[in-house]
């Protein structure tokens, strides 16, 4: 009898982790669906500027310069090398770009999982859901449909890395190795990858296992790293001054709080109300823990580090981009870093909730429903996005194979200058490479 009440105890604990992983992997293979149906096939925008690199790949003339050559304010050292490779073998098959940018986000959630379950006892399924449904949103259209935008997938995946090995091995060289590692990778694809050293820099500060050497070291590589970056820097022909910011205060605000809540937004006001609500959370979480119980803000730093890193970016983002054009700050490319923001908030809301007593059982449920609400809006206004971008990009991907012939203004919607493109893809089918 006793047997028998184990075996079907096992057998249900066997179910519930079937149907949490099969819940988990959901919004993963959507995302892998919506990615064949409307994923980008061919060169879009930035990504022909590439070309050149291909070219002198094919001519074995490629250069440790031209890998590390900015392209915007970026540094995108290391996608360039797998986008030049995937390129040499695949003759751009950029299928397999969309593909690894899926693969990167896996390898995202897996250590965000693990990283809730170090932190966050007995972790509520729903939780790990949750992280699974905001992980692979369609708000990140853009970066789906595009394998250029393998630079953000890849610099977040270093953000996440440094701050996994940070939590999981503190105070020890492979955490510290594994950080620096980390760090280097995302500040070298994507530009706001800097802010990898000052986030993990707090979890070093938090947790009391790490040693001043430690500090020390980290604060070093960050010198470097931002000396290097720099070095021979050229700001942006077409970009504003970097002064903006300070000259247009409100708009540069306003710009930053748009893009820290557009991961869960549909429109501009619905993105600063949830920026401006998950800021107040945290900081709730912060003063309770605080008041009740210090150690668990140690415990709990790999959070307030990645909550201060998506703000980083935001930040970063600003700087460079909110004197351009307002409707930036809602580009879906840049969710993939500031949906940090509003996931930590959704972990850290249970101590929120201990200091704003009023938040009861009800008040929960309303909120957890205006949540499911925003995500699911946003997540439609991304399948629509996403559609719309891939029926015009089809429309003039047809004319490539007749590039001449055909107008600028049919030509537009692939890259800015039609008479670049054409040079560009003439150099492809002397390559061989067609599309």
């Amino acid at each position: 009898m006793i047997a028998l009440k184990m075996i079907a105890e096992e057998k249900s604990v066997q179910q519930t982790k079937f149907f949490e992983i099969t819940a988990i992997l959901l919004p993963i293979i959507l995302i892998v669906i919506f990615v064949n149906l409307y994923g980008l096939k061919i060169p879009y925008q930035d990504e022909w500027e590439i070309v050149g690199a291909i070219e002198k790949m094919h001519n074995h003339s490629l250069t440790t310069a031209d890998l590390w050559a900015q392209h915007n304010e970026h540094r995108i050292f290391f996608p360039r090398i797998i986008m030049l490779f995937s390129a040499k073998f695949s003759k751009w098959n950029i299928s397999l770009e969309l593909y690894a940018n899926i693969i990167i986000a896996t390898a995202i959630l897996i250590l965000l999982l693990s990283i809730l379950k170090s932190t966050v006892e007995n972790t509520p399924r729903l939780l790990k859901l949750f992280t699974a449904l905001i992980a692979f949103s369609m708000v990140q259209n853009e970066n789906w449909a595009w394998g250029w935008q393998m630079q953000i997938f890849l610099s977040a995946f270093g953000t996440i890395l440094a701050v996994w090995a940070a939590n999981k091995w503190q105070g020890q060289i492979k955490g510290l190795l594994t950080v620096i590692i980390g760090a280097v990778i995302s500040s070298y694809s994507f530009n706001s990858g800097l802010g990898t050293f000052i986030a993990v820099l707090l979890i070093f500060l938090l947790q009391n296992k790490w040693k001043l050497i430690h500090i020390l070291i980290l604060i070093v590589v960050f010198a470097g790293a931002i000396s290097l970056y720099y070095y021979n820097y050229r700001k942006p022909v077409l970009h504003p001054s970097l002064l903006f910011f300070a000259d247009h205060p409100q708009l540069y605000l306003k710009y930053v709080f748009t893009c820290m809540g557009s991961s869960l937004a549909w429109n501009y006001s619905s993105a600063q109300l949830i920026a401006e609500i998950s800021i107040i959370i945290i900081v709730c979480a912060i003063i309770f823990l605080w008041k009740m119980d210090r150690s668990k803000i140690s415990m709990l730093a790999p959070w307030f580090a990645l909550a201060l890193y998506a703000c980083i970016t935001a930040l970063a983002i600003g700087i460079g981009r909110s004197g351009l054009n307002s409707r930036q700050s809602m580009a879906s490319r840049y969710t993939t870093i500031t949906l940090y923001l509003p996931l930590c908030a959704i972990i850290l809301f249970p101590y929120a909730a201990g200091l704003i007593t009023h938040l009861n059982k009800f008040n929960k449920t309303v909120f957890m429903l205006i949540l499911l609400s925003t995500y699911m809006l946003s997540y439609c206004k991304g399948i629509i996005e996403m559609r719309t971008r891939y029926m015009d990009t089809r429309k003039a991907a047809a004319y490539l194979s007749d590039i001449k012939a055909a107008k600028d203004e049919e030509l537009n919607i692939l890259f800015y200058d039609p008479n670049v493109l054409r040079t560009r893809v003439q150099i492809l089918f002397d390559m061989g490479i067609k599309f």
